[in-house]
């Protein structure tokens, strides 16, 4: 019986859900911010998402985290930058099927616009392409 007990509570341990990602520092890089951003993601953290970006980040804006389980990501080293202000980076995403049917259980290349605001970098806008 102690056994069982034992086992149910170590099974209940690995199911918890992660902690939502460390926020970036002050002045955090790009890069850092999207990362953070992606690990809460993939995490289902999406409040804490939502804190790396601005209002115009929206679902069918480019915001993932509730409409899209994200499992994996990597990020391409060299975003473009089409201004001294902002950067523009590719992700590969591992997803599962949207609610919507919109993107395909896979892999999925996604594009997530970053700017500089107050100092600060945020996510404004994303999505699969031009």
């Amino acid at each position: 019986m102690v056994v069982g007990t034992v086992l149910l509570a170590a099974s209940a341990a690995c199911s918890a859900p992660s902690p939502a990602a460390p926020a970036p520092p002050a002045g955090a890089s790009a890069s850092v911010v999207l990362d953070a951003y992606l690990r809460d993601l993939v995490a289902g953290h999406c409040a804490a998402a939502r804190e790396l970006a601005t209002e115009t980040f929206t679902a069918g804006h480019g915001e993932l985290c509730g409409a899209v389980k994200v499992s994996a990501y990597s990020v391409q080293a060299d975003p473009a930058t089409p201004s001294s202000g902002e950067m523009i980076f590719s992700a590969v995403l591992t997803t599962g099927r949207s609610g919507d049917g919109s993107i395909a259980p896979g892999r999925t290349t996604w594009f997530y616009d970053l700017r500089r605001q107050g100092g600060e970098w945020r996510i404004v806008g994303g999505g699969s392409g031009p």
